[in-house]
């Protein structure tokens, strides 16, 4: 096959990860053709940027399990060497922010004990004891001379987690760290590819970037017979089976559920803009994402950092607090806290609107059935009260909803990702409006907010909402292919009281507003790309932060302004206007 424009090298190696099977609606099928091709290579080539701060949450952690079970360090003295770091942990790449540190010393702990008492339960049961294997597995074809029709000569399939295997090698066990809970099952596309890497695999040494893998399979004399995955919950030490195969069934579910998620990233054709953005090596040569330098004024200064996304809600987060930013945002922990009730709400309400918004025919609101509250959505279970402020809120919606009376030949997008690229900073721009929809051609991006009190007349409603002023710097930059002169922004703002929502419209083509929204989101993006340390900033976000377990600043600003329980009031807004999509194991 072809290298897509923007890239140069040879296609004959394939080379795919257990989580290239994972099922992903929003990852562009060129980003998977050329990822899964370790030897093709950005043209003109991409620059190494370090990251200041250590960007891989599990990266510490690991490192840790390393001198305790393969170094025999006694887990008091690793514990010692965790909580004494100041700087990049045992070979990791960059400094690890102190409450990365202070998560990995309670991950540790967790899993210490997980893991002996899986060990004690497998020995109750029969089980030969397994024990941590130094090398991965890879599972690598002998090289052929000609290519398939894939264009291959060569594939390597290999699987991440802690590994381990019985003295005799009929069992063998991997163990894959989830950053919060862990999962209750995984996609079968998946379990199948890490099954396959455990049954055939064998222990190999990690190469180089670029260099080519010997033209020799994997050889491995003593396979296993039975293979064992557990997820491991990092927040709170749970512990799931996964699966427990026999090596019959692992071949028959690898080629029943792996082999076609593989031949489809191998082989996929078009571009789907979003998140893969931020790591395609084809970017430089991709005609569908559209480049909007200076999108804020930005100075033309050279990238400190490799290529990041940035979305409303990372900018706002990081003004209240760069560390929250960078535990939540970036590393993805999560302590477990429960949502607020204002939180719950937005979400069921959000939920309700994007269900009823997609369905198709398309219909407005105000047509269909006045809601109550047997029909909010089973996947966000509000009861009492908050179950009536809700249908409250959605029958307000009914009067302001934008596809009532909508004709039959308009669009409609619910949650469509829009995606631009600032060349010169080397930025991905993401924003996932609540709609997108057309009246007599012209293109209009509603936003909805649900919330217990009035917007504050004191402040500019852009300001106090970032993704505003963002849908009118992609407008302008004419990221959506739609003339801002005949386009507009709208903000529904949804509250209980019979009358009290408002619904405010924004013009993307007046100069005046174009520069309000350049200033705010430079006020913000500048200082977040620039940021190299993510110090805390305590304030009453505090209260609502799933990182605050591990930050001292932000635990004793808690322990000296006490409030309610649960997340920050503005955690409905907040979850309402995330960046979706991100990807974690």
């Amino acid at each position: 096959m072809e290298n897509p424009p923007g890239t140069i090298g040879p296609g004959w190696l394939i080379k795919v990860s257990s989580r290239t099977a994972r099922p992903d609606p929003g990852a562009c099928p060129t980003h998977l053709r050329t990822a899964v091709r370790p030897l093709v290579a950005a043209e003109p080539p991409a620059p190494f940027r370090r990251a200041p701060r250590e960007d891989f949450a599990p990266g510490p952690l690991f490192a840790a399990l390393d001198l305790w079970e393969q170094d025999g360090w006694p887990i008091g003295r690793v514990l010692d060497e965790l909580r004494g770091i100041r700087g990049a942990f045992r070979g990791r790449s960059a400094p690890a922010h102190p409450s990365l540190m202070a998560w990995t010393v309670q991950a540790f702990e967790r899993y210490a004990a997980a893991r002996g008492e899986e060990q004690a339960a497998a020995r109750a049961a029969g089980l030969p004891p397994t024990v941590p294997v130094r090398l991965g597995w890879t599972a690598r074809s002998k090289k052929k001379d000609a290519p398939d029709a894939r264009g291959g000569q060569q594939y390597e399939h290999t699987a991440w987690g802690r590994q381990y295997a019985s003295a005799d090698g009929f069992v063998r066990d991997l163990w894959i760290p989830s950053l919060g809970r862990a999962k209750a099952d995984r996609a079968a596309a998946e379990k199948a590819a890490i099954a396959h890497v455990m049954a055939n695999g064998a222990p190999t040494p990690r190469r180089r970037r670029g260099d080519t893998p010997p033209k020799d399979a994997t050889a491995n004399t003593r396979l296993p017979e039975r293979v064992r995955v557990f997820d491991f919950g990092c927040a709170d030490g749970s512990v799931t089976p996964l699966l427990d195969w026999h090596r019959t069934e692992v071949q028959n579910r690898f080629m029943a559920d792996a082999a076609p998620a593989f031949v489809a990233a191998a082989t996929g054709a078009g571009t789907r803009p979003g998140a893969s953005c931020v790591d395609c090596k084809a970017i430089s040569g991709c005609a569908a994402l559209h480049r909007t330098p200076r999108l804020w004024g930005a100075a033309s200064t050279a990238p400190m950092r490799g290529r990041r996304s940035v979305s409303a809600w990372d900018l706002r987060l990081h003004g209240e607090c760069p560390a929250q930013y960078h535990l939540v945002r970036q590393l993805h922990l999560n302590d477990l806290s429960a949502e607020n009730d204002g939180a719950r709400r937005g979400r069921a309400v959000d939920t309700w609107l994007n269900q009823r918004h997609a369905d198709r025919p398309v219909r407005g609101c105000r047509d269909l059935p006045i809601p109550d509250a047997s029909s909010l959505p089973a996947a966000h279970p509000l009861e009492g009260p908050l179950a009536h402020v809700a249908v409250r809120m959605l029958t307000e919606h009914r009067v302001l909803c934008p596809l009532n009376g909508i004709g039959s030949n308009e669009q409609v997008l619910v949650q469509h990702r829009v995606t631009a690229y600032v060349p010169e900073l080397d930025v991905v721009v993401l924003a996932v409006p609540d709609l997108l929809y057309t009246r007599r051609g012209d293109w209009i991006w509603r936003e909805t907010k649900t919330a217990s009190s009035p917007v504050w007349e004191g402040r500019s409603l852009l300001r106090s909402y970032p993704q505003l002023a963002l849908a009118v710097l992609l407008f302008s930059a004419g990221a959506l292919d739609a003339d801002p002169r005949r386009s507009w922004v709208e903000f529904e703002h949804l509250r209980e009281g019979r009358g009290e929502s408002r619904l405010e419209r924004i013009d993307p083509s007046q100069p005046v507003v174009v520069a309000e929204a350049r200033e705010i989101i430079a006020d913000l993006a500048q200082p977040l790309l620039d940021d190299a340390s993510y110090e805390p900033t305590t304030g009453r976000h505090c209260h609502g932060c799933q990182a605050r377990t591990w930050c001292k600043p932000g635990t004793a600003y808690v322990a000296e302004h006490p409030q309610g329980v649960g997340r920050h009031p503005d955690a409905a807004e907040a979850d309402h206007f995330a960046d979706r999509g991100s990807i974690h194991a």
